[in-house]
């Protein structure tokens, strides 16, 4: 029985010190790669997509809609412009643009489907977009600044001039050639982020029953031999499930975010 227990012992100290480290620094690689990736590729979107609403911020002020019938797409339109704007503005007030990790795939998914209505309502009803005003006194008083957030979303932008149809142009175009492109990334970090989670989770449980199994070895007069066999054929059971979902894991990675 003594033999038994010492090659019990053995094995169990062995999946900690080997099996389980070389899991987790592997796992660590893995998430490092994924998170580089995510990060290389949402952080010029996300560069554009907080010049595009400071430009939405400082652009509104030369929209007046008073005066003038507001119902339908026209009010959508002014809502649509409210709820972006707060955005930039918050980002002018803090100084920093908004990191990649900073919303869920539903809100990001909501606020550009916003900046797709803004071109949706002006293109369903033209005739009344031409009705409100749009004073080219403020505009010209903050061109500069405005054309730099332009520029900052697109080069093709430098020295644009700012007229009252450009509000359509850039939503659409932000949409389709901006967001359009990277719609998948986000929600793809986050079902890996997800995987991640469970496979961590089994880690740590994995762990932690193979201690306590060390921990029952101080009592072995007391305990059966074949308790200890099968928890040393369930910590073996449960690195090999680890290998395997690990595996999965880094399948995974390779085939998002493309």
């Amino acid at each position: 029985m003594g033999q038994q227990i010492t090659i019990i012992a053995t094995i169990l100290a062995a999946l900690l010190t080997g099996g389980f480290l070389m899991i987790f620094i592997e796992s660590h690689q893995v998430a490092n790669n994924i998170s580089e990736r995510f990060y290389f590729i949402m952080r010029p979107f996300f560069h554009c997509f907080t010049n595009y609403v400071r430009f939405i911020s400082l652009f509104k002020g030369c929209f007046f809609f008073e005066g003038t019938e507001i119902n339908g797409y026209m009010k959508k339109l002014k809502d649509d412009l409210e709820l972006l704007s707060k955005l930039g503005s918050k980002s002018i007030l803090s100084g920093q643009e908004y990191p990649a990790n900073y919303f869920t795939t539903e809100e990001l998914d909501s606020i550009c489907e916003t900046i797709n209505d803004i071109w949706y309502c002006i293109d369903r009803d033209y005739p009344a977009f031409k009705k409100i005003m749009f004073d080219t006194d403020y505009t010209e008083m903050l061109r500069k600044q405005t054309i730099g957030y332009l520029e900052e979303v697109s080069p093709k932008y430098k020295g644009m001039f700012l007229s009252k149809e450009l509000l359509g142009q850039v939503s659409g175009e932000f949409y389709v050639e901006c967001y359009q492109p990277v719609e998948h990334v986000l929600p793809e970090y986050e079902y890996w982020q997800r995987k991640e989670r469970q496979f961590k989770t089994l880690s740590m449980g994995t762990i932690v029953i193979t201690l306590i199994s060390m921990l029952l070895l101080l009592f072995h007069c007391y305990i059966p031999i074949f308790v200890f066999t099968l928890l040393c054929f369930l910590c073996c059971g449960l690195l090999i499930f680890e290998l395997y979902k690990l595996i999965r894991l880094e399948d995974l990675s390779k085939k998002i975010m493309r």
